[in-house]
């Protein structure tokens, strides 16, 4: 996982900078100096994080708790390089003991622990719960909180049908649950104000430009904003999606999003496979659900 949105949120002391749209375009701007600031901060510490030589037994930390919870944005670094708890896992409770994977998102939701990424044989990911001791960055344990639960609330929707549906985009087109059964459904869920959501968007492109012959894959963005506003907005910024105006309620209310951007990765069947946090890996799972 990459620096993405989330660094953004994790970085603003745990309130989501992407969160709400921006009242203008001085706080927009405010928004992206802080966030390049805060990355500068972030590369030496993830740099020494990445230097940590890894054990070659399986089963041990990768990278040593001391390292990782020096201070917030030594366990951001990690965190952010390191977990990826949108993919399945091999869940171990304190003891090592083997644990679902929703036992252990109510853990992290406690704030007591955070997920410590143990060595595994390649292509497997292996996190044990890892107390976070007192003396540690309040932050961290906050951090835990918030995202376990937004993970806990994907986990309950995937491999479920996506709540019912029925978006028309700033063309007039239709999209329903019923019209686009038999394709594969991705949608993106964002705002203008969102800085990390606009950065990606040149990625994306590139993935609708990829699939361009199919037929069967759809890509819709669903954003906050409104009609005349996007408009607007896709006169000055290339995005290929199919974009819906003024859909806060439908990902606040029934996809759970309270973190921009998110990706959603439905099947023909209309059931949702996969919540994501970015493009990169927005391109993985696609191409792994692809015959």
């Amino acid at each position: 996982m990459k620096l993405t949105h989330l660094t953004i949120l994790a970085l603003s002391g745990i309130i989501c900078a992407c969160s709400q749209p921006q009242k203008s375009n001085v706080a927009a701007q405010k928004q992206t100096d802080t966030v390049s600031t805060k990355q500068d901060q972030i590369a030496p510490v993830t740099a020494m994080l990445n230097n940590v030589p890894d054990t070659s037994k399986l089963g041990l930390p990768v990278i040593p708790v001391s390292a990782i919870l020096k201070d917030f944005m030594s366990f951001w670094a990690y965190y952010s390089g390191q977990v990826e708890l949108y993919e399945d896992f091999t869940a171990l409770d304190p003891k090592g003991e083997v644990i679902t994977k929703e036992q252990f998102l109510k853990q992290l939701n406690t704030g007591r622990y955070f997920p410590l990424v143990l060595t595994s044989k390649p292509a497997e990911l292996r996190y044990k719960l890892s107390k976070i001791p007192v003396s540690a960055d309040k932050s961290i344990a906050a951090y835990m909180e918030q995202f376990s639960a937004q993970e806990l609330a994907f986990l309950k929707l995937e491999g479920k049908k996506i709540p019912k549906f029925n978006f028309r985009d700033v063309d007039g087109k239709l999209y329903t649950s019923e019209n686009t059964k038999g394709k594969i459904v991705l949608f993106k869920c964002w705002f203008i104000g969102c800085v990390a959501c606009v950065k990606e968007m040149p990625a994306l492109n590139e993935l609708v430009e990829k699939y361009k012959d199919r037929d069967d894959i759809l890509f819709i963005s669903l954003a906050m904003d409104g009609k005349k506003k996007l408009q607007k907005f896709l006169t000055t910024t290339k995005f290929d999606y199919a974009t819906v105006p003024d859909q806060t309620n439908y990902m606040a209310d029934k996809l759970k999003v309270s973190v921009y951007p998110t990706h959603f990765l439905i099947n023909k069947e209309g059931i949702l496979v996969r919540v994501l946090p970015n493009d990169v890996q927005v391109a993985e799972s696609l191409a792994k659900l692809l015959p």
